[in-house]
């Protein structure tokens, strides 16, 4: 039985990691030639990926909502309890399937940002270095 759960949430998960790098590569090798604005475009198809990424996140968020207990609910609606207390209290009471939605949730939120800063042009990712660069160096953390 958990042999099985786990082998769909693992097809699940690789569907999921499949169809969001098959849409990502898509969305990534859109012609910059295609319009006159290299900046616009590259603009435009980030924000096209975050409002993917986001609806995404929105149904795996959903569909972590709809298995929680009753108890759960009640942990994290309790005033009574300190932040800290509230989320040792829930974690102690996840399921070994809500657990394995939450490790899915992240590698894919993790995904989504490496195949975000991955659609920049060079020439972006040398100015955001270079940016990393003057910020560490104006906080006094240097190389």
């Amino acid at each position: 039985m958990i042999v099985e759960l786990k082998l769909i949430i693992m097809k699940n998960l690789a569907g999921k990691i499949i169809g969001s790098a098959i849409g990502l590569f898509l969305l990534c090798g859109v012609s910059i030639a295609q319009e006159s604005d290299p900046d616009s475009e590259i603009r435009n198809r980030k924000q096209e990926m975050s409002k993917e990424q986001n609806a995404e996140n929105l149904q795996n968020r959903a569909r972590f909502r709809a298995t929680l207990t009753e108890n759960q609910i009640n942990i994290l609606e309790n005033r009574e309890m300190r932040r800290n207390e509230k989320r040792r209290a829930f974690r102690a009471s996840l399921s070994e399937q809500q657990r394995e939605m939450l490790r899915e949730s992240r590698e894919i939120r993790t995904q989504q940002r490496k195949a975000y800063r991955n659609c920049a042009v060079e020439e972006q990712r040398k100015q955001r270095q270079q940016s990393r660069e003057n910020t560490r160096e104006r906080s006094g953390q240097g190389r």
